[in-house]
C-alpha cells in the first residue's frame, strides 16, 4: 500500500481543509495501536473524526464516519492526549519535505501558563509507526510507542527526551536533488547494479510503487543496469523524479486499484501507468482511497482474527467436553455393573455355609439364568463370608445411586456439545463484525470468555442486529437468526405462534421463520425455507439433508438451557437436495457460484 511521502502530502492538504480552526471534543482509543480524535468545526458547522493507526501493516490517518467500539477504561495513553488536548485548537496539519510524517499543531489554553502549543507527530513509518506528543519546547510528553536507545536505534522515545524526526535513509529527495547532484550519483555507482536499486539507495520519499511509476514513465525497465542508461535517458529519468515534487502542489487525481474479483487493492494520488488500465477505477481523493483500501483491509484483517479466536476457543472447549463425555460413558459403563454386584451379593448369601475364611472366589449357578449357568465370584479371603456379601451390596447400592448421576451428567454434557456446535456452526456464517461481538457477548455469559470489566447495566445487553431477511415467491417473509442469540429473539419473541420454524434435523444451524400471518405455506416457499435452513447450518455442501419444520406454537424452551436451544415433539421432515438456484434468487449466495 503506497502511505507514502507524496500520497501523505496530498492528504496533508485534504485534512487540512477539513480539520484547520477546529476543536478536538474527544479523544478515544479503541486498540493498542489506533486513536481517533473528535474534531468540531464551526464554519461550516460538523463533526468530524480523525483516524490516525500505528498498525506495522496497515498504517495510516483519515477521517472515518462510523463510531468505533471504545473501552470503557481507556488506555494511559488515551487519557494523556485527553489531558493535553482535548479543548484545543487545530492550528494546521504540516508534512516536513518528502517525509512520511504529519505534524499536528495544537493550540490548547493553560489557565496557568496561557495558550501553549502541542505538536502529535505521526510517523508513518510500517512496523516502526508511532504517534507522539510533543511541547511547545520540543520535549516528549509521550508516546504510543515507547522507545529506548539500543544499538540498532539512535534516538530515544521516552517521556521528558528531547524529539528527534527519525534519521533519513538519503540525503537527496525530489525537492532538494539537482542535476550536479544526479550525475555525481550515476558516476560512482557501479555498472553492473540496477538503476532502481541506486534510486532507492540515494534518494528517499520514493516508495516502490512511486518508483516503479517513475522508471515507466521515463522509459526504463526494471531490470536496467547503470551500464545500460544512456546520457539521455538519464535526463529523463532525472526529469521525471523532480517532477513529482511538482505534482503536489497540483490538485491529485486519484485511482483505485482492484483485484480480478473487483474489491479494491491499492490506492494511488495519480494514473499509474505501469498498471493495466482496466484495473484502475476513480476516486474522489486520497482520504477516500486510504478508507476504501487499508482501512477496509485493517477491518477484515481484525475481523478475520477475531473470528480466529473465537473458533479457536470454542474448538478446545469442544475437545474438553468430548473428553468429559468419554470419561462419563466409561463411569456409565462401570455403574451398569450394579444388577451384576447385587447377584454376587445374592449368590454369596445362598452359599454362606459352603464358603470357607480365606476362600478367593465361589464358583454357584446362576439361578436366575434359564440354564442355571456357573458364575464365578471373586472373594475377599480376609473377609468372612457374611462380610463379602455386605460388600457386594454396598457396591450395588452405590452404582444404582451413580447410575442415575452420571446419566443425568452424561445428557448436560451432550446438551454442551451441541451447543458449542451451534456456536461453531455461526461462526461459519457470513457475519457482520457487530454479529461477531455478540457470539463473543454470548460466550461470555456462558463461561467461554472471561467477563470484561464493565458496568452492571451493560452486562444483558438486548440483541441488537436483526435476523437476516429472505424475500421467497409472492412477497414471503423469511427471517433467518445469525447466531443463537437471534435464533432465541427470533423463535421465542418475534415469531407468531402460527409462523413456521425450520431447523436442519440433528445438525446445528440456525433457524428459520417463515412468516405465514395464518395463511398456508405454498410448496415453493416451503423449499425455498428449506434450502437456507442447509445453507446456514453445518450441513452446508452436503446432499439429501433432513429439514424439520412445525410451528412455533409447538416449540418450547427448557428452563436453563442455552441460547438457541430448543425441543419439539410435533413435526414434519422434508429431506431436500440444497438448490444454488434458489439461494441465488433469494440473494444469499452470488449467482456467479451456480
Amino acid at each position: 500500500m503506497p502511505f507514502d511521502a507524496f500520497s501523505i502530502a496530498h492528504l496533508t492538504k485534504e485534512l487540512n481543509e477539513h480539520l484547520r480552526n477546529g476543536r478536538i471534543d474527544k479523544i478515544y482509543q479503541p486498540d493498542k495501536e489506533t486513536v481517533i480524535i473528535e474534531v468540531f468545526h464551526p464554519f461550516p458547522r460538523r463533526e468530524l473524526q480523525l483516524l490516525i493507526s500505528a498498525h506495522p501493516q496497515f498504517y495510516r490517518a483519515h477521517l472515518v464516519t462510523e463510531k468505533p467500539e471504545n473501552p470503557l477504561r481507556p488506555p494511559a495513553f488515551c487519557m494523556l492526549l485527553r489531558k493535553y488536548l482535548q479543548g484545543g485548537r487545530i492550528i494546521r496539519l504540516e508534512q516536513p519535505t518528502w517525509e512520511r510524517i504529519i505534524r499536528l499543531q495544537i493550540e490548547v489554553y493553560d489557565p496557568e501558563a496561557g495558550l501553549t502549543t502541542f505538536s502529535l507527530v505521526f510517523e508513518a513509518m510500517g512496523p516502526n509507526s508511532n504517534l507522539i506528543l510533543v511541547n511547545g519546547e520540543g520535549i516528549i510528553v509521550d508516546a504510543l510507542r515507547r522507545l529506548a536507545e539500543t544499538t540498532q536505534r539512535e534516538r530515544e522515545i521516552l517521556p521528558g527526551k528531547p524529539y528527534l524526526p527519525p534519521a533519513t535513509p538519503g540525503r537527496y529527495h525530489p525537492a532538494n536533488l539537482t542535476r550536479a547532484e544526479w550525475e555525481r550519483i550515476f558516476q560512482f555507482s557501479s555498472g553492473e547494479q540496477a538503476i532502481g536499486t541506486v534510486l532507492a539507495k540515494e534518494i528517499f520519499g520514493l516508495s516502490r510503487p512511486l518508483l516503479e511509476e517513475t522508471m515507466q514513465r521515463a522509459g526504463v525497465t526494471t531490470t536496467m543496469a547503470v551500464a545500460e542508461a544512456t546520457t539521455d535517458l538519464l535526463r529523463r529519468l532525472y526529469d521525471e523524479v523532480i517532477a513529482w515534487h511538482r505534482r503536489i502542489a497540483k490538485e491529485p487525481v486519484c485511482f483505485l486499484y482492484l483485484d480480478p474479483s473487483g474489491s479494491p487493492l491499492d490506492f494511488f494520488p495519480y494514473q499509474p501507468l505501469h498498471l493495466p488500465a482496466e484495473r484502475l477505477e476513480p476516486i474522489a481523493d486520497v482520504n477516500s482511497a486510504i478508507v476504501a483500501t487499508l482501512h477496509r483491509r485493517n477491518q477484515e484483517a481484525v475481523y478475520q482474527q477475531k473470528r480466529a479466536e473465537l473458533k479457536s476457543i470454542i474448538k478446545k472447549a469442544i475437545q474438553k467436553a468430548a473428553k468429559k463425555r468419554a470419561r462419563q460413558q466409561a463411569e456409565l459403563t462401570s455403574a451398569a455393573d450394579a444388577e451384576t454386584y447385587r447377584l454376587y451379593g445374592e449368590l454369596i448369601a445362598a452359599h454362606l455355609h459352603e464358603i470357607k475364611r480365606g476362600q478367593t472366589e465361589l464358583v454357584a449357578p446362576n439361578y436366575y439364568h434359564p440354564q442355571a449357568a456357573e458364575v464365578t465370584i471373586p472373594l475377599d479371603p480376609v473377609l468372612s463370608p457374611v462380610a463379602n456379601s455386605q460388600l457386594y451390596y454396598k457396591k450395588y447400592n452405590k452404582a444404582k445411586k451413580g447410575l442415575e448421576k452420571i446419566r443425568a451428567q452424561l445428557e448436560r454434557t451432550e446438551v454442551e456439545l451441541e451447543y458449542y456446535a451451534s456456536l461453531e456452526s455461526a461462526l461459519e456464517n457470513s457475519l457482520s463484525f457487530a454479529d461477531l461481538l455478540e457470539i463473543e457477548a454470548e460466550m461470555t455469559e456462558a463461561g467461554l470468555l472471561k467477563a470484561k470489566n464493565q458496568p452492571k447495566q451493560q452486562t444483558n445487553t438486548p440483541v441488537k442486529n436483526r435476523p437476516s431477511l429472505f424475500r421467497a415467491a409472492d412477497g414471503w417473509e423469511i427471517l433467518v437468526g445469525r447466531n443463537n442469540k437471534q435464533n432465541d429473539q427470533l423463535t421465542m419473541k418475534t415469531a407468531a405462534p402460527h409462523d413456521l420454524w425450520l431447523h436442519t434435523q440433528k445438525i446445528p444451524g440456525s433457524h428459520v421463520i417463515i412468516r405465514t400471518q395464518g395463511k398456508p405455506v405454498p410448496p415453493d416457499v416451503l423449499l425455498a425455507a428449506a434450502n437456507l435452513a442447509v445453507y446456514y447450518s453445518k450441513a452446508r455442501g452436503s446432499s439429501k439433508v433432513p429439514v424439520d419444520y412445525t410451528e412455533r406454537r409447538h416449540l418450547r424452551k427448557p428452563t436453563g438451557a442455552p441460547p438457541g436451544f430448543v425441543v419439539y415433539n410435533r413435526y414434519q421432515t422434508l429431506i431436500i437436495e440444497p438448490d444454488p438456484e434458489i439461494l441465488a434468487r433469494l440473494g444469499a449466495i452470488d449467482p456467479s457460484v451456480q
